[in-house]
């Protein structure tokens, strides 16, 4: 009875999950009553989270590291109830997915279900905001008024959004949508990832542009297993040399050019770096130059970083201050691992590792080629921090978590059928 409630309460709790695309639209699109539909489909799919994992021993751990975080930064009074609801609501997503693919809690069948539903709907802000680019669509429809611009010599360029939010949100859906192809037959995400690299043009995010042609690449360099790969200029172990020796060279040429603009200025950023974020950056370092012991290991606070970017701004690091008396914005860390250290300290990105590590426990089980899903758990892990130029705090995004975890279940679901085919073809 008790294995029959459980399951009933994850086909719901699949069911909000799948449709999460569809819920930012309705939310932005539909006036509140009294809350956003989105924040009311989210608050749903973190309560059902937060009941499954107390309910389940073995995952409790999550929920004690939950309530000593909150707890002292509570006690501390530097912490936020949204922005601690946003930091704890991926990571129960996450583990729910490993636990329901791990323990095999729902059959293949009904996993693929949602994520076909899931997938799908992917394409309706995607679809809305390539029709928005070619002006068949406004940007703004009811109560989605949000437009967010881009510079292009000067002239503010109105963004596409598909009704989200913020087109980061966009550019997340885009992101996974390329990653999903990773695990699709060779031809066809061949054109597919190049017509998303098309469409990431459209968003005006050239860093998402970048994302995208990234995600190509390595398809074709290191995960593809049909015709593209027969063509291959090099081994894989030539490629994984070249690539190393390209890394290597790079990290060589940014220490010392970041160390330079260190000797020079007393930061490591360039100011106007990826559009400004160098001094924001800039901003942050000098605050957590202050920080104790404790914020160290437990961070300033939930969602504080808007407070330390107040504080720690000046003339020399927050160039408009130079002319004007005051800010007259504030901005958060604008960097996924950045944001994460300043909410949670070296726990929270200890907590997120961890988080990392099961998945690529859990993986490596998976099917016949364990070096092909260690490139694509690389591919999944951190390609997306490179969705805008790791500009965004993408961990505190909701949207990041359904992406991922669906994605996880593609993963396991290909494994599974390239498993049965090796088993036929040896039994032939």
């Amino acid at each position: 009875m008790k294995n029959n409630h459980e399951k009933n309460i994850l086909v719901f709790l699949l069911e909000l999950i799948s449709i999460s695309p569809l819920l930012i639209i309705l939310g932005n699109v539909i006036p509140p009553f009294p809350l956003k539909v989105h924040f009311i489909g989210f608050g749903l799919i973190f309560l059902l989270c937060l009941w499954l994992l107390v309910s389940n021993p073995s995952k409790k751990w999550v929920i004690y590291y939950a309530i000593l975080l909150t707890s002292i930064q509570v006690i501390a009074q530097s912490t936020g109830l949204k922005s601690t609801l946003d930091f704890f609501f991926g990571p129960f997503i996450f583990i729910i997915f490993l636990d329901i693919l791990s323990n095999e809690k729902l059959s293949i069948a009904i996993l693929n279900k949602y994520k076909k539903r899931f997938y799908f709907l992917l394409w309706v802000p995607i679809s809305i905001a390539t029709l928005q680019y070619f002006k068949f669509l406004p940007l703004t429809f009811w109560n989605a008024t949000y437009i967010n611009y881009a510079y292009i010599d000067i002239t503010p360029i109105a963004r596409p959004n598909g009704l989200l939010y913020h087109g980061s949100e966009l550019a997340i859906l885009i992101c996974f949508m390329s990653l999903n192809q990773l695990f699709k037959k060779e031809q066809n995400s061949f054109w597919t990832l190049l017509s998303l690299i098309l469409i990431s043009v459209t968003t005006y995010y050239k860093s998402l542009i970048g994302c995208s042609i990234l995600i190509f690449i390595y398809f074709l360099a290191f995960v593809n297993k049909g015709l593209v790969s027969q063509i291959k200029l090099f081994s894989m172990q030539r490629l994984i040399s070249y690539s190393a020796l390209i890394i290597t060279i790079v990290v060589f040429f940014a220490y010392h050019y970041f160390t330079g603009i260190h000797k020079k200025t007393g930061y490591y950023f360039p100011p106007q770096l990826l559009t400004g974020r160098g001094s924001i950056w800039n901003i942050f370092t000098d605050g957590i130059q202050d920080f104790s012991v404790w914020q160290y290991i437990f961070g300033n606070g939930m969602g504080s970083g808007v407070d330390i970017f107040k504080n720690y701004a000046s003339a020399k690091n927050w160039y408009p201050l130079t002319y004007q008396s005051k800010l007259t914005v504030q901005y958060d860390a604008h960097n996924a691992l950045l944001s994460l250290f300043v909410n949670s300290g070296i726990s929270g990105i200890l907590f997120f590792i961890l988080l990392f590590k099961m998945l690529f426990t859990q993986v490596k089980k998976w099917g016949n080629s364990t070096s092909w899903n260690i490139r694509v758990f690389v591919a999944i892990t951190f390609i997306p921090l490179m969705t805008l130029g790791i500009t965004i705090p993408i961990y505190d995004m909701a949207i990041y978590w359904p992406c991922l975890g669906f994605l996880v279940v593609e993963w396991k679901t290909q494994c599974i059928e390239q498993t049965k085919i090796n088993e036929n073809d040896s039994s032939i």
